[in-house]
């Protein structure tokens, strides 16, 4: 693969590790402000809103069969483990935004163990999404047809983009590579006689 849809794959790399890097810091900045139990307004969404989505999912668990029962436990758990999964979410969007960085600073500088980090989070990313995605899309079809045709739809063409970004990375790292041990003799037309 020499091109990544209009542009090279080096640049498709770059632009790729940019939008990692800004969804990550768009993540960290209300992490950070939750965990940091900021008062700043507007700044503190998650705390804002934590009541409403609590009610949202209390709401959810009451109307399926199978936590109608059980909601309550699965409520108090849930309070109990949202900082610390709070805590989890700021942690790898951090290194996530580590590792699009490192992407973006391995390509434009031609060094290319740089994108070794992004290729492996990335290649976690998709095994672990695609494990999940794969339970949530039983799941709805458990449920009713049309929220599992329509998530296994999402789900398809999430896969198959992820998979193309990581193989456009993959490819910029393969042509940084090539480009690293390219040996190139010197002349012999310059008027130097080569003695054997």
């Amino acid at each position: 693969m020499k091109k990544c849809c209009c542009c090279g794959v080096k640049t498709a790399s770059v632009v790729l590790g940019t939008f990692n890097l800004f969804l990550s810091i768009l993540l960290i900045i209300p992490l950070a402000a939750y965990l940091a139990n900021s008062e700043v307004p507007g700044l503190n969404p998650i705390k804002d809103n934590q009541k409403y989505i609590e009610n949202v999912l209390e709401d959810i668990l009451r109307e399926h069969r199978w936590t109608m029962q059980t909601y309550q436990e699965i409520m108090g758990s849930a309070r109990e483990w949202w900082p610390t999964s709070a805590l989890i979410a700021l942690s790898l969007s951090a290194i996530s935004a580590t590792s699009a960085l490192l992407l973006i600073l391995g390509v434009r500088c031609q060094v290319r163990f740089m994108m070794v980090p992004y290729l492996v989070l990335t290649m976690l990313d998709i095994i672990l999404a695609g494990a999940g995605g794969i339970v949530i899309v039983v799941a709805l079809f458990y449920a009713n047809i049309i929220p599992g045709v329509v998530s296994a739809a999402v789900y398809i063409i999430l896969a198959v983009l992820s998979l193309y970004s990581w193989t456009a990375v993959l490819a910029a790292y393969q042509i940084l590579e090539s480009g690293e041990y390219e040996y190139s003799p010197a002349p012999t037309k310059s008027g130097i006689k080569l003695i054997f």
